[in-house]
């Protein structure tokens, strides 16, 4: 394989703009570049050179997934059993490439950790990881394996306690040979990833194939049904499914057309589609319980203290609870355009607002739908700032409203066609502010009033001149007809 060969396989996801833009990568990256700097000035200097290599050692981990994925797609069942030498490009590629992060990682980490982990250790633990992340982008199971780990290490710990005896004593006797009979067993694991094109690989391909476009509409704002990610996930829905059905019924069975409220409760299945709120409290039910389930095994495992853990996981688990009760408001005016088409008959519906009394209407369900989701954040985070005694995440938390009152009052009709850059620009608007209001709080130790008094009349003075236009634009729906 030459280099040109190397070269065309690697950078295809990113000539081809297979997960960001142009614009998505330049700010990816000056938001990294911004993390790094900010380590630099203003954490200790023992640490704060550590941050910009630890940054760097994950985008390069992150750079492989995306080639993984990639390698997944070029991995075409009719290209690997007709075209010549393709197969075999394609796992040279696979197996340079996993070098090449394996190695390049080790010396990042080696780096961050001279003295602790020896580089032969952190070489065997990330070509690991690299192995895998590149078939975690085959098999998607994989991940739900890091949900549940520590039960599992607990479980299977003792009774393979033997084993990794014996391996540790293989490695302190002769760390040289084992590293490389490890690294020649990651090699060959990495080569059986990519298929020669048989039935099996012919009908896990068009899974992937499925599963991959699902994900391209997710990231540009068009949510699927939870159909389109395979029989699982619909089996695992199928409850919720019901129960919005339960709920269009009795909306339909008290349906008053001289009711505005009722009228925009119909219409609302319409407009937010999958963001409807019923679909994301059921989703946030199913979210809380595979945690909790987790959580509660891990426990009755090790039987650890808990509040010791949440102090030290804190920050983690609170931007998850942020991502998971904000990202799905922050969607809602994507899913007005993915309606848009409906939006012409909706108009139509008898006691349907019209003018300026829809454009409220529209505007007021969504707000609702935020100020809600954000309040029932709030509760979860003081509770858990509570327990482990540190508020400084709920400094974050008031990031999220001046950033909902510019997305939330938009003018509809005026709605360019969502992209991925601009389904997650509000989460990393919101990021890179509450990120800000952290460090400043931090830094500065100001009391919550402080930050949260400036950002409510920020918030409201935003609102109040947002609405007015938005009362005065022309009527919201069809959304994007005007662009």
């Amino acid at each position: 394989m030459t280099t040109g060969q190397f070269s065309q396989i690697a950078l295809t996801p990113w000539r081809q703009g297979q997960f960001f833009s142009v614009w998505g990568r330049w700010l990816i990256g000056g938001l990294l570049l911004l993390i790094s700097l900010g380590s630099l000035l203003w954490l200790p200097a023992a640490i704060g050179w550590r941050v910009p290599l630890g940054v760097l050692l994950v985008t390069l981990h992150g750079a492989w997934m995306a080639l993984a994925s990639s390698l997944q797609e070029q991995n075409h069942p009719h290209a690997a059993r007709c075209v010549p030498g393709h197969l075999r490009a394609l796992r040279r590629s696979a197996v340079l490439g996993w070098a090449l992060c394996s190695g390049a990682t080790t010396l990042l980490s080696a780096a961050i950790l001279p003295s602790v982990i020896s580089w032969q250790s952190q070489l065997l633990v990330n070509g690991l990881i690299a192995v895998f992340l590149l078939w975690a982008s085959r098999l998607w199971w994989l991940w739900m394996l890091l949900i549940f780990q520590s039960p599992l290490l607990g479980f299977f710990g003792i009774r393979l306690a033997p084993i990794g005896n014996a391996l540790y004593e293989a490695w302190q006797a002769n760390t040289y040979g084992v590293l490389l009979l490890s690294l020649l067993a990651q090699a060959w694991i990495v080569v059986k990833a990519l298929d020669d094109g048989g039935a099996r690989h012919r009908a896990r391909y068009s899974r992937q194939a499925v599963m991959r476009q699902t994900m391209r509409l997710a990231s540009a704002g068009r949510q699927p049904p939870a159909a389109a990610w395979g029989p699982f996930f619909e089996r695992l829905f199928n409850p919720f499914e019901l129960l919005k059905a339960a709920w269009m019924r009795r909306l339909m069975e008290r349906a008053d057309n001289t009711d505005p409220r009722n009228v925009m409760a119909r219409a609302e299945i319409v407009l937010h589609g999958p963001q409807h709120w019923l679909n994301q409290l059921t989703a946030l039910v199913t979210l809380v319980g595979f945690t909790t389930v987790a959580f509660t095994i891990t426990w009755l495992v090790y039987r650890f203290d808990v509040a010791a853990v949440l102090h030290g996981s804190m920050s983690g688990i609170g931007i998850g609870i942020g991502i998971a009760g904000l990202s799905p408001c922050f969607a809602l005016p994507g899913m007005l355009w993915q309606s848009r088409r409906e939006q012409a008959l909706l108009r139509l519906l008898p006691g349907m607002p019209q003018g300026a009394a829809l454009n409220r209407a529209v505007a007021s369900r969504q707000l609702r739908d935020f100020f809600v989701a954000w309040l029932l954040t709030m509760l979860a985070l003081t509770g858990l700032a509570h327990r482990a005694s540190d508020d400084y995440l709920l400094y974050m938390l008031f990031a999220a409203l001046p950033v909902a009152a510019l997305n939330l009052t938009r003018r509809p009709a005026m709605m360019q066609a969502p992209t991925a850059m601009t389904a997650v620009l509000p989460m990393f608007a919101f990021f890179a502010l509450g990120g800000v209001l952290f460090a400043l709080a931090r830094m500065q130790e100001l009391p919550l009033w402080q930050i949260a008094v400036p950002l409510v009349a920020l918030t409201t003075a935003l609102l109040a001149w947002r609405w007015r236009r938005l009362v005065a634009a022309p009527t919201a729906l069809p959304a994007g007809r005007l662009a």
